[in-house]
């Protein structure tokens, strides 16, 4: 193995550069990899210009958050997986420690609060993944049995859709469900519509603006993706997505970004049954007003989810090596990962089952 590599390192916002690294040796509870393809956040370019108020790794450091990666190395304390394997890389490290509320950080992003437990964290694991080879904790390393005949360019798929998986598992989505995605023609709103098919959704309500991409939708996953195409307007939208649902939706998952109203949202909520659970995984830039007596009249129940429980990785690997999901649908536009600059304007313009990844 080679003792230098090459990596993008942010050594300042906006001063990113193609740097030659030293190649560590994994640590006793971490995993040497090689990069098989990363993916592109949407809005990687205003990480890197510092323009989203995110808690950075100390600089200079590799951004990029999931990959698709083969095992070179492990630690010593490493059983799971060894040299060879194909793995799927998770940013999401938790402090393993006995507490209610153990540090995390999205690795290559942000410490999501800033403690000095998850600053120490990031400070050990600052290094992402747009690089030649990433050192990674092994608690977010999983391991892609029954998908090593998959081109890595398919299986980044994964990244797109494990957000909304940790939603659709908070929702508590079960088979035979009417669930309504709120946002469904968004980045990660669209991977949500294609899980809920793959997890046995009776009736998917795709909620968004645009028609023909909520069409679009229909289209790629089956006739159980019903779209609902709102305006704004609460009342006239709240009749549109319970006619799509049929009468009323048992959970909903909403997956706005940047929203300058939760108008939508709120129709979402309302066309829901007695007892519905709403998770809020996306983003508003207001409130989001109801009041205690709707709330209790109905006994609905609003939720945050961030990001996904440990196990979610493995448990989503596994319905692409049973054949639920067909990642296919997924349209990956791959870089070099020396042309990383044009992957992040690229990003910037994903729409719907886009995905932009670099490809070292």
């Amino acid at each position: 193995m080679a003792n230098t590599h090459k990596a993008w390192r942010l050594h300042a916002h906006n001063d990113l550069r193609f740097d030659e690294v030293e190649t560590p040796r994994p640590a006793a509870d971490g995993v040497l990899v090689r990069i098989e393809a990363g993916m592109v956040l949407s809005y990687m370019g205003r990480v890197l210009s510092g323009s989203v108020p995110y808690s950075l790794p100390p600089m200079p450091f590799v951004p990029g958050t999931n990959a698709i990666a083969r095992v070179i190395a492990a630690g010593d304390n490493v059983s799971h997986v060894q040299s060879g394997d194909r793995v799927f890389l998770s940013p999401h490290l938790r402090g393993d420690v006995p507490e209610r509320e153990p540090p995390q950080i999205l690795i290559g992003l942000t410490a999501t609060v800033t403690t000095p437990a998850a600053l120490a964290m990031q400070m050990r694991w600052r290094d992402g993944v747009f690089a030649e080879i990433a050192h990674w904790p092994a608690a977010c390393v999983t391991p892609l049995a029954g998908l090593d005949d998959k081109p890595a360019s398919e299986l980044i798929g994964l990244a797109k859709l494990i957000v909304p998986f940790g939603g659709l598992q908070r929702a508590g989505l079960r088979g035979g469900h009417t669930i309504v995605v709120n946002g469904a023609t968004g980045y990660f709103g669209s991977g949500a519509v294609m899980l809920a098919v793959a997890m046995g959704a009776g009736r998917v309500v795709a909620v968004g603006r645009k028609r023909e991409a909520l069409e679009g939708l229909r289209q790629a996953f089956g006739p159980r993706v019903i779209p609902a195409v709102v305006t704004g307007d609460a009342a006239h939208d709240l009749v549109v997505i319970r006619h799509a649902a049929g009468g009323s939706a048992d959970v909903a998952l909403d997956l706005l970004g940047a929203a300058r109203s939760t108008s939508t949202t709120l129709s979402s909520l309302r066309a829901l049954k007695r007892g519905g659970r709403l998770v809020l995984m996306g983003s508003a830039e207001v409130p989001l007003e109801i009041s205690f007596r709707e709330m209790l009249a109905n006994d609905w129940e609003v939720v945050g989810q961030f990001m996904y429980e440990r196990t979610a990785p493995g448990q989503l690997a596994g319905l692409a090596a049973d054949g639920l999901l067909d990642l296919k649908k997924i349209v990956v536009t791959t870089f070099k990962l020396a042309d990383f600059r044009q992957a992040v304007a690229a990003a910037a313009l994903m729409q719907g089952l886009d995905l932009t990844a670099v490809v070292p």
